[in-house]
């Protein structure tokens, strides 16, 4: 019942869910989306603004956060998709940087770099508890959402578009597989997902401002969870999650600075030296030998 492992545990649960939902898009659809921040961001910022500034509940800040989250992500994707590779990561990292300047720059709204602070009116309506273990529970659930639907997928037709097209989309195009709609498919899937998840972070922290959102560095950690843990396997990103947030945590509450970037840094690239396919894919390859 301490609050700091309790935070611990929610934000585990919480960056699980997170890089589960890139996963689908990266691990199975081979589209590396260096944007997620930016979906992120909106999911989040959507529901604090209704809630903050109009009294709005969050859970319908929540469904109008997953509608302008799905949205935005099909039309900003749509015109990438042309792209394959190094040239998609790319394009979609210009996303999460155009956010976060509009985001500072539409103060009537979103207040700036000041942030938003929302009100602490505990209550299941608003989505805000007195207790960190009630996020943790939370969190755990919205982790196996993003875990079922991921298994559900990998068992699944689309899991074998997407694989076939990760894999070689020419062959896959040439066999009937409608490239497109597929990846519009995964990537309102994904893109509703890290909405519910913005949705929870802005009711658990309770206050946003640009930076704690739409920064890079939120990209690249969801993108490193699941690299960590297994690149296109449901079970990768909770794996990665489970052993990189506590290790952070760690390191920031007792050593800080620094040094906890390169103790964290080395055990990411011992992980990566010793593990190329991930922990759950160097796994599956050692079990099937």
């Amino acid at each position: 019942m301490n609050d700091y492992y309790l935070n611990i545990i929610v934000m585990t649960f919480l960056w699980a869910a997170l890089s589960g939902a890139w996963n689908l898009m990266a691990g199975y659809g081979g589209l590396i989306s260096l944007g997620h921040s930016a979906l992120l961001g909106i999911g989040a910022y959507s529901t604090a603004v209704l809630y903050a500034t109009f009294g709005i509940s969050p859970w319908i800040g929540l469904l109008v956060g997953i509608f302008l989250t799905t949205s935005i992500a099909v039309l900003i994707s749509w015109p990438c998709f042309r792209l394959r590779g190094a040239f998609f990561s790319l394009a979609t990292l210009v996303f999460p940087i155009a956010m976060e300047i509009l985001a500072n720059n539409w103060t009537s709204v979103t207040r700036g770099s000041s942030g938003i602070a929302l009100p602490f009116k505990p209550s299941f309506g608003n989505f805000i508890f007195e207790s960190r273990l009630s996020y943790a529970i939370a969190a755990f659930l919205l982790m196996m959402l993003v875990f079922t639907i991921t298994k559900m997928i990998h068992r699944g037709k689309l899991g074998l578009y997407l694989i076939a097209m990760r894999d070689d989309q020419d062959a896959a195009e040439s066999m009937g597989v409608e490239s497109t709609r597929i990846k519009l498919i995964v990537t309102m899937i994904s893109a509703a997902l890290t909405a519910v998840g913005g949705f929870f972070y802005a009711q658990y922290i309770l206050f946003l401002d640009p930076p704690s959102v739409f920064s890079i560095n939120i990209s690249v950690q969801i993108a490193l969870f699941s690299l960590i843990g297994g690149l296109g396997t449901p079970l990768g990103p909770i794996v990665g999650s489970l052993l990189m947030t506590p290790l952070d945590g760690a390191l920031s509450a007792f050593i800080g600075g620094g040094p906890r970037l390169m103790i964290y840094g080395a055990v990411l690239l011992v992980v990566v030296l010793a593990a190329p396919q991930g922990i759950v894919g160097t796994y599956d390859s050692w079990r099937k030998k």
